[in-house]
């Protein structure tokens, strides 16, 4: 019986690294693989289906619950029910699958090798789509002639993935230290300028914002050396970038027709809002609904603004459920990060975090949160987040224990 359970989660830690590792290339394998870990990892449980305990059970208790209440004010139930369980209820198992697994430093470092060796491949996909025009897994054409996507079927998914593993790479360069050999440094500070060339190359504005404004933060909080690192290195880059990309960053002040049918697809959100201010109009109903409510035929249907088609697809209480999930993990992490004093694990957290904050900023802008991809990544960071809080503090317990 334990070398069964053994081998099970041997099983389900290898479908969540392939699952993280394929994540930018293939949603089949994605799929796949999430299928197998979570197939593994409840016959692993046995009969016991009482999660881990987590700080951010409740609130995520509540926002399933909200969710399956939207479910019943739903114009097309079918529809919304069938989103209840393969989207939203899909991703809270995969948090705690993550949080049950990666339950110890070996396998902390499987999966995050994983991912990182994901981040490589993608970052030079992304160089390589630059340089030939043309992605070398996907075989991706460039948007407009010079906008990368990689792997992804758009440059602002890309942007958005990048947002998530700039500030990871970054901080883990930064704040990692003595932690890291000095042959490990150049090779992430090497990667680091490949992920940022591939972010410029996305001309994706809201992420140039978000990860800019997540290590600014970052450094006011914990080295004001990083924030200033951080002004310096984007005052240089505009300097000495191309016309178009100083064009692009311009237009982040001043007006533009993108800017002016953004404002009226957030106007058509929040008029569904304020006729479905509790509940909304049901999951994965925006599509339904939005039509009736159109200004203007531009923009197509969606609001790019994941927190407002959040709002309207499941209500304020939705949406305060899920900031709610999200201000918890945050108050504890932090918290959390003074307590732990091993370097390598405070510069991985601090690293997700400021990630997971400037996914979070660009979702203001897009529909990050309702993407299959970006919503698996945003899921994995927070079980990632919480796993390696929980191995980290287990072991400073551990060492004082055998320090008395």
């Amino acid at each position: 019986m334990a070398n069964s359970k053994k081998t099970l989660d041997v099983i389900t830690l290898f479908s969540l690294c392939v699952m993280i590792f394929t994540l930018p290339f293939s949603k089949s394998m994605l799929e796949i693989f999430f299928t197998i870990a979570i197939v593994s990892w409840l016959l692993g449980r046995g009969l016991s289906l009482k999660p881990v305990s987590t700080p951010l059970n409740l609130p995520l208790y509540i926002f399933a619950l909200l969710g399956f209440l939207s479910v019943l004010v739903s114009p097309a139930i079918s529809l919304s029910l069938k989103a209840f369980f393969s989207k939203l209820l899909k991703v809270i198992i995969f948090y705690f699958v993550i949080v049950e697994t990666v339950n110890s430093k070996k396998k902390a470092a499987v999966i995050l090798s994983s991912f990182l060796f994901s981040v490589i491949i993608t970052g030079s996909d992304g160089i390589f789509q630059l340089i030939t025009g043309s992605d070398f897994i996907r075989r991706y054409a460039t948007f407009g002639n010079f906008r990368i996507s990689g792997p992804f079927d758009n440059p602002n998914d890309l942007a958005a993935w990048l947002t998530m593993v700039v500030p990871l790479c970054s901080c883990i360069l930064y704040f990692g230290g003595k932690s890291l050999s000095k042959n490990r440094r150049f090779l992430l500070f090497l990667l680091t300028v490949i992920l940022i060339a591939c972010l410029i190359s996305t001309y994706t504005r809201g992420a140039w914002i978000a990860i800019t404004l997540s290590l600014i933060l970052t450094g006011i909080f914990k080295s004001r050396k990083l924030a200033i690192i951080t002004v310096l290195a984007v005052t240089l880059l505009f300097c000495f970038s191309t016309k178009s990309i100083k064009e692009r960053t311009i237009s982040i002040i001043t007006s533009s027709g993108s800017e002016a049918i953004r404002i009226n697809l957030w106007k058509e959100s929040v008029t569904i809002i304020k006729d479905f201010p509790l509940l909304g109009c049901g999951l994965n109903t925006y599509s339904i609904v939005a039509p009736k409510y159109k200004i203007t035929p531009d923009g197509g249907i969606y609001p790019h603004n994941s927190y407002l088609q959040m709002a309207a697809e499941t209500g304020l209480l939705g949406l305060g459920a899920f900031l709610w999930i999200m201000i918890t993990l945050f108050k504890n992490s932090l918290a959390d990060l003074k307590k732990i004093n091993n370097r390598s694990y405070n510069s991985i957290l601090i690293g997700l975090l400021a990630g997971l904050f400037a996914f979070l900023v660009h979702s203001f802008v897009d529909t990050n949160l309702f993407s299959l991809k970006l919503r698996y990544l945003m899921w994995f960071a927070i079980g990632l987040i919480v796993a390696l809080r929980r191995i980290a503090l287990k072991e400073e317990s551990d060492s004082r224990e055998y320090n008395a």
